[in-house]
């Protein structure tokens, strides 16, 4: 069944991979083995009007990284799976606890072992410089945003979502943010 845009007015709870979405896929190791990556202002305030539209938020990462931990507390993002190689499963597991049927449920990944999460979906999303094999998948299913990775493709579907639902930003940002 082909994108409707009329998904995004529906949608309930999104679940996004880490590196390569909300980050531009660069890791960075410092001299003592620090690990540090690049997360965008722009995605920020794009996960921020995604939360004040009530939308149940996920990460889901095949990396064990912390800063997969520290990013989640720092954006009240309620659940969080890490180091994971079946995010089918770990989708699954974040649309029971919430109560939310997978149609009403967004995967926005970037690489391959994010398919079987997108294939169980009701939508899938990714930035523009997402693996070939998904955006072959997402271009007749679901959102290609026309930013790449870390630097704004979220706040792109974000503003689709705010679009389709014909809400303003300035108009939501000024709801408060769930607890």
């Amino acid at each position: 069944m082909p994108f409707d845009l009329q998904q995004l007015a529906t949608l309930r709870a999104i679940a996004f991979d880490v590196d390569g979405v909300l980050t531009d896929g660069t890791l960075i190791w410092s001299t003592a083995g620090d690990e540090s990556k690049r997360f965008s202002f722009t995605d920020i305030m794009g996960i921020s009007l995604l939360r004040r539209l009530d939308l149940k938020l996920a990460l889901i990462s095949g990396e064990p990284s912390p800063l997969v931990d520290r990013y989640a507390e720092k954006m009240h993002i309620p659940f969080v799976v890490k180091g994971t190689r079946d995010k089918a499963a770990a989708l699954r597991d974040f649309t029971v606890k919430f109560d939310i049927p997978l149609e009403q449920t967004c995967f926005f990944g970037d690489d391959v072992n994010d398919l079987a999460a997108m294939e169980i979906a009701g939508l899938c999303a990714c930035p523009c410089d997402a693996a070939a094999e998904v955006l072959a998948h997402v271009a007749e299913l679901g959102y290609v945003s026309p930013l790449p990775g870390g630097h704004g493709a979220v706040r792109s579907f974000a503003d689709a979502i705010l679009a389709a639902r014909k809400l303003s930003g300035r108009d939501v940002f000024q709801l408060r943010p769930p607890e």
